[in-house]
């Protein structure tokens, strides 16, 4: 069974005041202890019969790893892991002394750079915390864009305070004019509890302005050639990420590192997020394994449900019912005929899905399978 493989590196320069993902500042300690623990969990043994076909380095900031780190990561996988790689992602932060490393990451295998540049603008980018100008990311994507990987993904975020027409405007046409193969449009939230919050009470964003600027950017990607195929992903045709479509398709994935999490058939966990409480385990054998659930085949219908929704493409309801032997309109019936009603759902030939007229409202149509 062909399955993702995600390794997560835990690092970053500098923690973001809105980032909300688990990370921490690099230190050389702290970096031996991320590889010990790496090497002890790669090696460690798990379920057989898989065929890993995607690998993403994610954090943090992977790019911090220079190319001979990056051959260690993947050697040390291929010597645990049955890998037939056709797609690996490496997360980069847009910083002038990383874009000469491209031939070497290139030369490590790693085919898909995602570039996490959130804006083109210099003001938002000062908002945002983040530690590059836009000329620098500029300059970062057009490298890489040259550097001849098979895609280059830009991540950009909208409904950030202080944000403009004008700077939304200005990042679109920048991002569009490096001719990316996938971009990632991003809604800022979730910062309750982080140095964000307190900005956005003091500022807080205008909600019909970040729809707007969400339509804007839909159109404009899709006039350009990159086809929606995800509440908040654009891609040109064979060029969606394909390990992040295990996760909307409910496929199987195995999460390494800190925090990491992991989904194979009949249960999904995380790995302890503290650092050195997973390494400590790992250094002692005994689990990593956090938050496990035993997946009934209602609940793994359920979770199966609400990932296939944020896919363009919905999900086809035979499939589903002979994949999870759930008929889902007898598990949700009600819930879906009331959605359909209301204009939520679309149900014809069999798929159901959502119009991309509501992904804005996604999070209250998918509560309701919750």
């Amino acid at each position: 069974m062909r399955a993702g493989l995600y390794i997560h590196f835990p690092f970053c320069a500098a923690k973001c005041p809105y980032c909300h993902f688990s990370s921490l500042p690099w230190d050389e300690t702290s970096y031996r202890t991320w590889r010990q623990g790496l090497e002890r969990e790669a090696a460690a043994p798990r379920e057989a019969g898989y065929e890993f076909d995607t690998v993403y380095l994610g954090g943090g900031t992977p790019s911090l790893l220079g190319p001979d780190e990056v051959v260690w990561v993947r050697e040390l996988v291929q010597a645990h892991f049955f890998l037939k790689i056709e797609e690996f992602t490496l997360e980069a932060n847009p910083v002038a002394s990383r874009t000469n490393f491209f031939g070497g990451w290139r030369e490590a295998g790693v085919t898909r750079l995602s570039v996490g540049v959130q804006s083109f603008d210099e003001a938002v980018l000062r908002t945002l915390g983040r530690p590059y100008t836009a000329e620098e990311a500029l300059r970062f994507c057009r490298t890489g864009r040259r550097a001849g990987f098979d895609a280059l993904s830009i991540d950009l975020m909208i409904g950030i305070p202080g944000e403009t027409p004008a700077a939304v405007e200005r990042s679109l046409d920048t991002a569009l004019g490096l001719e990316p193969d996938h971009v990632s449009v991003y809604i800022l939230e979730n910062v309750e509890g982080l140095p964000f919050e307190e900005l956005l009470v003091r500022h807080p964003v205008d909600e019909d302005a970040v729809v707007d600027a969400y339509d804007r950017i839909r159109d404009a990607l899709e006039a350009a050639g990159l086809r929606q195929y995800e509440i908040s992903n654009f891609a040109r045709l064979g060029k969606e990420c394909r390990h992040n479509l295990k996760y909307w398709r409910y496929e199987p994935f195995i999460g390494l590192g800190p925090s990491a999490g992991s989904h194979l058939p009949g249960r999904r966990w995380c790995n302890k997020t503290c650092l050195d409480d997973w390494a400590d385990a790992l250094s002692r054998n005994e689990t990593i394994r956090e938050d496990v659930v035993e997946l009934t085949p209602s609940l793994a219908a359920r979770e199966a449900l609400v990932f296939g929704l944020r896919l363009v493409e919905g999900v086809d309801l035979g499939a589903f019912t002979e994949r999870f032997n759930v008929d889902i309109m007898a598990l949700f019936g009600r819930e879906i005929n009331e959605l359909v009603a209301e204009g939520l759902l679309v149900l014809s030939a069999g798929r159901l899905r959502i119009p991309s007229r509501n992904f804005l409202v996604s999070n209250r149509i998918l509560a309701k399978f919750v």
